[in-house]
């Protein structure tokens, strides 16, 4: 068995952020050990790895979540920040810039991957929008936002996609 180190799951509660204060809650839901020949990748360098984690992370039955995947420079995943009650569309920007905030206040550069957990909802027409919005507030906080997913009914869909851009995995450049 081998305790999980690089990977620490964070739950906030939806008013996580009162008055400039964050409150959370640490655990790993599914259990603080994994055995070493775990499936679940540590190196998030794909679209497929990036899910993997995601659905490791996501509520069964789904319930409205952002979910975030911080990595290093190398791509390993480091922390994955799971935001329950998030029924508001723009959810997604909202924690964006806590996550932004709290890496430039750090003074480290992070490469993100957010997921928007909608139930029987799916991508929405302002979706295009707020791709760019996360695009401009990871900019902003010198982060890279490799991808946003909107996962709803188990299938995940990529903004990016609906405006023809390339994905942003290193395997896609």
């Amino acid at each position: 068995m081998v305790h999980i180190t690089d990977i620490s799951l964070i739950r906030m509660a939806p008013q996580a952020r009162s008055k400039g204060a964050i409150h959370m809650n640490t655990f790993c839901r599914r259990g603080d050990q994994v055995d070493a020949e775990s499936t679940i990748p540590h190196v998030i360098d794909t679209a497929e790895a990036a899910l993997e984690v995601i659905y490791f992370a996501a509520d069964y039955p789904e319930q409205s979540q952002v979910i975030a995947l911080l990595l290093d420079s190398d791509l390993c995943g480091r922390t994955i920040v799971v935001v329950d009650g998030t029924v508001a569309p723009d959810s997604a920007i909202g924690v964006m810039e806590m996550l932004g905030e709290a890496a430039a206040a750090a003074g480290s550069a992070q490469s993100l991957v957010l997921a928007s957990v909608r139930p029987g909802i799916g991508p929405l027409p302002g979706d295009v929008d707020r791709w760019l919005e996360l695009n401009e507030l990871a900019d902003t906080f010198g982060c890279e936002l490799l991808e946003w997913f909107v996962i709803s009914d188990e299938v995940a869909w990529c903004p990016r996609d609906f405006l023809v851009e390339p994905p942003r995995w290193p395997e896609a450049s």
